[in-house]
């Protein structure tokens, strides 16, 4: 793992054993997550899993499974769907969960939820555009049925369902924040008539 803060790992209280957090907390049950224990992957899968982590897609993302959902491993299978499949995606109370986005800093897994319920009323806040892609693998957005059926089986449909309207509600507002941050980066690209310089005006002169 890199120095800097890295969103989604952690450990458990309980084991001290590392682990990603995969869904901070499930809908309708808040006090619990899903996890995948680190410690007990395969050398392959573990690898693949700290970089999908660490690239810029998933920690944009409040929730790994985001960014997992879209993402392939080596072997060329779907992330989330295998996780699932393989029985992977353990659930654990949330406050067994110790977030540790650096070597200095360790909190509770129940607290920051508990802090970003506060912060957006109760309603999830997806942070990743939609045409970011995996940095592990290959785009996998054709496969979202299938990816659809795996997280099914996790949750129940009728909160998915939930879960995806309210998500989908986000996206026009969270495109105008990033297009807004994009323009304060860039003026120059924001449509509409140029600003013309100094130098320039007084060139044309």
């Amino acid at each position: 793992m890199s120095s800097m803060n890295t969103k989604h790992v952690g450990k458990l209280s309980n084991t001290g054993k590392k682990c990603v957090v995969v869904f901070r907390e499930l809908p309708d049950d808040k006090q619990n997550c899903l996890i995948v224990d680190t410690d007990a992957l395969p050398d392959w899968m573990h690898d693949d899993i700290l970089n999908a982590v660490e690239a810029p897609g998933a920690q944009a993302s409040h929730n790994f499974y985001e960014y997992a959902e879209r993402t392939v491993l080596t072997d060329g299978t779907n992330m989330l769907q295998t996780l699932h499949k393989t029985g992977r995606l353990q659930k654990q109370p949330t406050n067994n969960v110790i977030l540790t986005p650096n070597n200095e800093v360790a909190v509770g897994l129940d607290e920051i939820n508990k802090l970003v319920q506060e912060q957006t009323d109760g309603k999830e806040v997806v942070e990743a555009p939609e045409d970011e892609r995996p940095m592990v693998g290959k785009d996998t957005s054709s496969q979202a049925p299938v990816v659809t059926e795996a997280k099914a089986d996790t949750l129940d449909p009728d909160t998915m369902a939930k879960n995806l309207l309210a998500q989908a509600k986000t996206f026009e507002q969270e495109a105008k924040n990033l297009k807004s941050q994009a323009y304060e980066m860039a003026p120059g690209l924001k449509p509409g008539p140029k600003k013309v310089s100094k130098k320039e005006a007084v060139a044309s002169e």
